[in-house]
């Protein structure tokens, strides 16, 4: 069975956009976390902007790192403690 992988568009700073993925067992056991960074040039304010869709030159940079599970677990609770933190300073 084909698990698609969560690809999430992040566009609300245009300097600071792009992709977000994240896939299990590129390396077996490990957690796989690739980012994309986007020129902010480049608009991604349409739902229906797909990575395919931008070309390489306004790729502005990539980065895929592997984490091991109790890695991936411990970005969970900083992720977490993130979201808090910034649902409070939107309250």
């Amino acid at each position: 069975m084909s698990v698609m992988q969560p690809r999430i568009k992040c566009s609300g700073v245009p300097y600071r956009q792009g992709w977000v993925e994240v896939a299990a067992n590129i390396h077996t056991g490990h957690v796989n976390v690739e980012a994309w960074n986007v020129a902010p040039e480049v608009d991604m304010s349409s739902t229906d902007v797909a990575l395919a869709s931008v070309p390489d030159e306004a790729i502005a940079g990539n980065v895929e790192v592997e984490l091991t599970v109790a890695q991936a677990r411990q970005l969970v609770v900083a992720l977490q403690g993130a979201i808090e933190a910034a649902e409070r300073a939107g309250a």
